[in-house]
């Protein structure tokens, strides 16, 4: 199974994952969504798009437009009609990468990723990947998504 993610919503995902679900809000159903799908499939597998990925996917925000947005084709959303937003969903999304050495089109195994990001981004410091505010949820849904191989084996 493949899963496909732009680069800000990783560390959120895994922040999420070890807190056991996204507190109900706009996005948490795309959230939720991806966590049980990474509970059923640990070899489950991310690609990296620039486009609307499937957290945005079911995001309450999200309409319909025929002329699309930044953020992909035939939709749009508040944050794409934000300057600021795109701006620093674009800083975020190039620190991501750039740290962990991927590309849009990468495809990785979710368990790479999560090891990849131990090493290479072990301290959020860009906001848009969850700030020091979220560091503690990060750092335990790390420790909670290893676990997943470690019960797979």
């Amino acid at each position: 199974m493949r899963i496909r993610l732009r680069p800000y919503h990783p560390t959120w995902l895994v922040g999420y994952f070890g807190m056991g679900g996204h507190p109900p809000s706009f996005n948490s159903a795309g959230f939720n969504d991806l966590i049980d799908k990474v509970r059923a499939d640990p070899e489950i597998e991310v690609e990296f798009v620039e486009a609307y990925d499937d957290i945005c996917r079911k995001c309450t925000r999200l309409q319909q437009d025929a002329h699309g947005s930044i953020w992909g084709k035939h939709h749009k959303c508040a944050s794409s009609e934000n300057p600021d937003t795109v701006e620093s969903v674009r800083r975020a999304n190039c620190r991501f990468l750039e740290a962990l050495g991927l590309s849009f089109g990468s495809i990785v195994k979710l368990k790479d990723l999560v090891a990849m990001m131990r090493e290479c981004l072990p301290i959020l410091d860009e906001s848009e990947l969850g700030g020091p505010g979220f560091q503690r949820q990060y750092e335990h849904g790390l420790a909670a998504i290893a676990q997943l191989w470690n019960h797979s084996r």
